[in-house]
């Protein structure tokens, strides 16, 4: 097989002028080098190693990450995913791997994000991103016996088939919960996204086992779950104080909302933590610029992001057997946002 050295030898230039050609960096090289370059790729047939290897194997090297939203939604409403992009990003580098990242503007929408790339063969395997309970995605892609695994562990009636990785979002947000009753907290607003997310759904479970615990009854007008974007929270805050609502807390599932709640409160006059306490998500370093500090969960989006792709990439090159599940460690941290119970209601 013709070789980048043979090409440089043919062609008499060194290797490094060969690769510059193949790479696309043109700019370095002469136009009539690189003419004698491109002749003799074409006339020996040349293929790189990489596509050598891909041709051979029938594989494209190629992962595919899938957002169930535009990407104005998705970087205007959330922290998370620049954090967990690096992370795929840094595994996709280490194995060789590309990686495609396409949207929709309908959730879930399986025939346009899945169906046609599995049939024009243009991926390996796929990351599912913002799952849902029963999310139909997981059945087309067992019907299609492609590779994929899952931000976040499935819940529904048959999920022990998939693969996935997460933090124990039930286990965090339980400790999370307690750190507040700790407090003396028992009127805790939980903030969070529709319960049909899996990930709402997970903490809103650690969020009642802890009032559970305690004897404290849920109050379901201090639940709010919708698909709130960070601009409505302070609507929602103004309308629970409008309404005579008692709170001393709040428990929120996102970074962005927890930020948008703390701007939101402190525009009612409330004072942050003598008359409320926000215990949050903690998904990037900024937390330590919030007036106050932001406390929350923190988790690791960046290792999530890579293990996730390092995973699929083992299940694609059959170097491990699904299903697999795996937990990632997450901590807490206790900044200046949360304090003792006060007075005020």
């Amino acid at each position: 097989m013709m070789t980048i050295a043979e090409i440089a030898r043919l062609a008499g230039v060194s290797k490094a002028t060969v690769s510059n050609v193949l790479n696309g960096r043109v700019d370095q090289v002469s136009p009539k080098t690189r003419a004698r370059i491109e002749r003799i790729i074409k006339e020996y047939g040349y293929v790189p190693k990489r596509a050598a290897r891909s041709l051979k194997s029938n594989r494209t090297r190629t992962i595919a990450l899938l957002f169930p939203h535009l990407p104005a939604n998705l970087i205007a409403n959330t922290f998370f995913f620049p954090g967990f992009l690096s992370g795929v990003a840094r595994a996709c580098e280490e194995a060789s791997y590309q990686l495609l990242i396409t949207t929709s503007a309908r959730s879930c929408d399986t025939e346009f994000h899945y169906e046609a790339l599995v049939r024009s063969r243009s991926v390996d395997g796929f990351i599912v991103s913002e799952i849902f309970v029963n999310d139909p995605r997981f059945v087309v892609l067992r019907e299609f016996r492609i590779p994929f695994v899952s931000i976040g562990k499935p819940e529904g009636e048959d999920i022990s088939w998939i693969s996935w990785v997460d933090h124990n979002q039930e286990e965090v947000s339980y400790k999370a919960v307690q750190r507040l009753l700790e407090l003396g907290h028992r009127d805790i607003v939980f903030l969070g996204l529709s319960r049909g997310r899996v990930y709402t759904m997970q903490r809103l479970a650690g969020y009642s086992k802890a009032l559970k615990k305690r004897g404290i009854p849920l109050r379901e007008e201090l639940i709010l779950t919708e698909e709130i974007e960070k601009d409505k929270v302070a609507e929602k805050l103004e309308k629970l104080k409008e309404q005579g609502i008692a709170f001393s807390a709040l428990f929120v599932i996102a970074e962005s909302l927890a930020l948008s709640a703390l701007r939101a409160l402190q525009d009612l006059g409330f004072r942050i933590p003598q008359d409320v306490s926000i215990l949050g998500n903690i998904e990037t370093d900024n937390y330590r610029f919030y007036v106050p500090q932001l406390s929350g969960i923190r988790v690791r989006t960046e290792d999530l992001g890579y293990e996730t792709a390092r995973l699929l990439i083992d299940l694609i090159e059959g170097k491990v057997q699904g299903p697999v599940g795996k937990y990632l460690e997450a901590d807490f941290v206790e900044g200046c946002s949360i304090g003792p119970c006060g007075e005020r209601r």
